[in-house]
């Protein structure tokens, strides 16, 4: 199904006196003190040592509660203030890409991409958001906090301020339930606020942007963009349900065992954090795929982050990067140097490593920056998930994990991750710059849909890798090798589609290069092991079509 990226206006205000906070600061992106980022340092569980975990947003909004009432009411909150505040909603969401400003007291660097802070198609993709989603979770704990104290009766002062103790930002498992949640479905919200029952515009529906029209020094070429972020439309209706959760359930598939085979072919942290690795083995391309469904606004890189389901979807990439990083206890931040192509506050050319700075965000001193070192540790920012639960970051085994990885994306009905035989892909490597982005490189079976390597907006030059698996687009067919790479060769279709859903022949795309790839799989043992994967034979098919 194609996406339409239309962007529609909808609405989000907040009415609530009760959430007003006291005046803002004047920013102009130089803070007088750098904010350092350490994460929240409240929850601790004094007997055992291990910090409060991060919920899944369903089983959030399901509990209900003071943590679930407190969660929209910061979040309102921080929506609410000035965008000239920096502790605003605003400002924290203008760190990833517009207005393509300072923060934090860090600017553009001469020779720089002057186009965001965020380092997409990179190696510190997976370190940089986790010192981001840091950042907002302490801004908005902080908000949380102020809210908490303002309930006056000693039951719902002691139960409300407990929850705002412990609160950690919620993930969204698309992984494992593709469809948005409806907690972020909804135009209108009921909480139980300081005062009583509040109803108010829903901040996990939509933002709406503070000035409009949109300064076009800050986001250059946004005069047609609508006055809020928008999700994928049907052409009618401002935000349709139901053509995001078709683009979601189209990739179902493709996004649970891409997230499978990240788990059990990754061997490093490079291949598991960027598609700029070779291997195709990244989260960050199953991350592509789902900002394109959501679509958009969402689907707008330089925007996306304005929308509150942002935060709920890079938390869940960091859960996996996290998992992944307990699983391979060895190997948890970046060993490979690469050179970069430039960023808001890096200048094009300069050699990365995991010692290099995760700009804008201070360590705890105030003075040197985080590093893919320093983000390397989801306990260094104050927080656990709950498959990592009751293991403190050295006492992580990696069966165990594995053993939970395996139940929730390696064994579902349809999904022979435990059985042996061959398994054919198709590996993608692509020059962005040869292409209008953003787009999809979507691959066909005949007529059945594979899979799709999703390309964003940003970065606009680079290689760019993915690795689809075609088993589920061939099912349990079992013929012999030659014979499905004979048929594979004459069925195989690569099409190239432009966000507004014009095509491009593939054939046209010099830097695009594609094989077919037939590997062999081995069962686990048991639970605790992941799929093992044995010889690799590649047919490259040159300019496809």
């Amino acid at each position: 199904m194609s996406i339409i990226r239309r962007l529609i206006p909808w609405v989000v205000f907040v009415s609530a006196a009760a959430l007003t906070a006291s005046p803002p600061p004047r920013f102009d992106g130089q803070a007088q003190q750098p904010i350092p980022v350490t994460g929240l340092t409240t929850g601790i569980n004094n007997r055992t040592g291990e910090w409060p975990a991060r919920w899944e947003i369903n089983a959030l909004e399901h509990e209900g509660g003071p943590r679930w009432d407190l969660y929209i009411q910061g979040l309102a909150a921080l929506q609410n203030k000035t965008e000239a505040d920096e502790l605003s909603h605003f400002s924290l969401a203008g760190i990833h890409g517009m207005p393509y400003a300072p923060y934090n007291g860090v600017g553009p660097v001469p020779g720089g991409s002057g186009r965001g802070f965020c380092p997409h198609g990179e190696g510190q993709f997976v370190a940089w958001h986790r010192a981001y989603l840091a950042l907002y979770e302490q801004i908005l704990g902080s908000e949380i906090r102020r809210i908490a104290a303002q309930y006056n009766t000693s039951y719902r002062n002691f139960t409300y301020r407990e929850a705002a103790r412990t609160f950690r930002l919620p993930y969204w498992d698309w992984a494992s339930n593709a469809q948005l949640p409806p907690a972020c479905a909804t135009l209108n919200v009921t909480v139980t606020g300081p005062f009583g029952p509040l109803t108010m515009r829903n901040p996990l529906y939509s933002y709406k942007w503070p000035t409009y029209p949109l300064n076009e020094t800050q986001f250059p070429g946004s005069a047609g963009f609508p006055d809020e972020t928008t999700r994928a439309s049907d052409g009618k209706s401002d935000f349709s349900l139901d053509v995001v959760n078709a683009n979601l359930a189209a990739v179902a598939g493709q996004l649970r065992d891409q997230v499978y085979r990240t788990f059990a072919f990754a061997e490093t942290y490079d291949q598991m954090s960027s598609t700029a690795d070779p291997a195709g083995l990244s989260l960050e391309a199953a991350h592509n795929i789902v900002h394109d469904a959501v679509g958009g606004t969402f689907a707008f890189i330089a925007v996306t982050a304005f929308d509150s389901l942002f935060m709920l979807h890079h938390a869940n990439v960091d859960r996996l990067a996290a998992l992944w990083q307990a699983a391979h206890p060895d190997n948890t931040y970046q060993s490979q140097t690469y050179i970069t192509g430039g960023l808001y506050g890096i200048a094009r050319g300069d050699n990365v490593t995991a010692k290099s700075p995760v700009k804008p965000f201070y360590r705890a001193d105030g003075k040197s920056f985080h590093t893919g070192i320093s983000t390397s540790s989801i306990d260094a920012f104050g927080y656990t998930y709950p498959e990592l639960k009751g293991w403190g970051l050295s006492q992580y085994q990696g069966s165990g994990v594995i053993s939970r990885i395996n139940s929730l994306y390696g064994s579902n009905g349809d999904n022979n991750n435990t059985l042996a035989g061959d398994e054919w892909f198709v590996e993608i490597a692509v020059n962005r710059s040869e292409l209008e982005l953003p787009c999809n490189i979507n691959v066909r079976v005949g007529e059945v849909f594979a899979g799709r390597m999703a390309l964003l907006g940003m970065p606009t030059h680079g290689l760019a890798h993915s690795k689809i698996s075609l088993r589920r687009a061939l099912g349990l067919n079992r013929i012999g090798r030659d014979a499905m790479q004979r048929t594979l060769l004459e069925q195989l279709r690569v099409e190239i589609t432009k966000g507004n859903g014009a095509m491009i022949d593939a054939k046209d795309v010099a830097g695009l290069i594609v094989n077919l790839a037939s590997i062999d799989i081995m069962s686990r043992g048991n639970d605790s092991e992941f799929t093992k994967y044995g010889n690799k034979r590649v047919v490259p098919l040159g300019r496809v079509g």
